[in-house]
């Protein structure tokens, strides 16, 4: 079976999503979303065919959506808005009765799949602070022309708020100067934007990233009057896309596991579940749908795909010095990312040369 791309109005909505036109998550546009569905997704060879040939769902989707999400999604926002979409429609597809959910299988396996190609090529094209960005703070605004910086200060901003700050001269570190006024505004996320090692700034109008401690220079050089705060880590706001969708994830995969309690709300249209009252225990899930199974690895998937990025490290550091008495450097020990990308996975305290034979 050969795999394919929605076309008619599914399709046009699916470009009109990558296109350069903002769309609020209020828009009704977004229902139009609920009509998306993959050509031979009910069929029984298209997972089949899914994962014998793994690269082709991911190929068609980058020509078709990718490329042109990554030129419009810092102006638009709407991949942004997209995630948002997508979480609540898992939420409430989880927690409505079964006879009066949003959408069908159909469409949120379809749905969830697309996610899944767009949210891979993102991670494998940026890096962590680029990444959290296109997640987390576009699209952009540009600052008014009353509210341009007086000479000697910069504008900075971080998830859509700004302060003025002083670049600091070159080969001074910038978190005790430069970005305290964002931290003053955001204490939650002090720790991110004080890591100079890893924080970014972005310069909007020029469309570059650059490290921290390199902001004397490239202001210099790009002639930047307002910068993006760009840190490696998520932002601790609960209104954070990155956490929401961490936590729908979980929450899906947790309460349509056999034998989970079921998170689906009792039907009105059904005298059975109305016979269940207060104090008595919730229905626990007695089988797993095809399509559910189906669901959770998709979800899986996506969710490792941002713990590859956006994860910390879990290794331990690497030992200092070798075994006592030959003086040789110790074996670096440490976990990879790649490796280990989030904690669930995390089952040995370190890992080891194998042992000789």
């Amino acid at each position: 079976q050969a795999l394919s791309l929605p076309e008619g109005a599914a399709g046009k909505a699916l470009q009109q999503m990558a296109g350069p036109q903002r769309i609020a998550i209020t828009d009704r546009f977004w229902f139009e979303l609920l009509k998306v569905q993959l050509p031979g997704i009910e069929q029984p060879a298209f997972f089949e065919a899914l994962y014998a040939r793994p690269g082709e769902l991911d190929s068609l989707v980058h020509d078709a959506y990718f490329l042109q999400l990554v030129a419009t999604n810092e102006h638009s926002g709407n991949f942004r808005t997209f995630l948002r979409f997508w979480a609540r429609l898992l939420q409430y597809y989880r927690t409505s009765p079964r006879d009066a959910r949003p959408c069908g299988s159909a469409a949120v396996l379809s749905l969830s799949l697309l996610c899944r190609c767009l949210v891979k090529h993102f991670a494998g094209s940026f890096s962590a602070p680029e990444l959290i960005f296109q997640f987390e703070q576009a699209p952009h605004e540009a600052a008014a022309a009353g509210d341009a910086p007086q000479p000697g200060t910069l504008l900075v901003s971080y998830c859509g708020r700004r302060a003025v700050a002083k670049p600091p001269p070159p080969g001074v570190a910038v978190a005790s100067s430069f970005l305290e006024p964002l931290c003053a505004l955001f204490p939650e996320d002090t720790k991110a934007l004080r890591d100079d090692e890893r924080c970014a700034l972005r310069a909007p109008a020029a469309g570059e990233t650059f490290a921290a401690i390199d902001v004397a220079e490239r202001v210099m050089e790009i002639g930047a009057q307002e910068l993006v705060a760009c840190p490696s880590g998520v932002p601790a706001a609960r209104s954070s896309v990155i956490r929401s969708v961490f936590r729908e994830v979980a929450d899906f995969l947790v309460s349509s596991s056999f034998g989970a309690q079921s998170g689906a709300a009792p039907s009105l249209l059904k005298d059975g579940d109305a016979d269940i009252g207060e104090g008595q225990p919730a229905p626990r899930n007695l089988s797993v749908a095809p399509h559910t199974l189906q669901l959770q690895a998709v979800l899986l998937e996506i969710l490792l795909s941002l713990c590859a990025v956006v994860a910390p490290r879990y290794g331990p550091p690497p030992p200092e010095e070798g075994p006592a008495g030959d003086g040789a450097a110790a074996h670096e020990d440490m976990v990879s990312r790649a490796d280990f990308c989030a904690a669930l996975l995390y089952a040995a305290p370190r890992r080891r040369p194998p042992p000789p034979l």
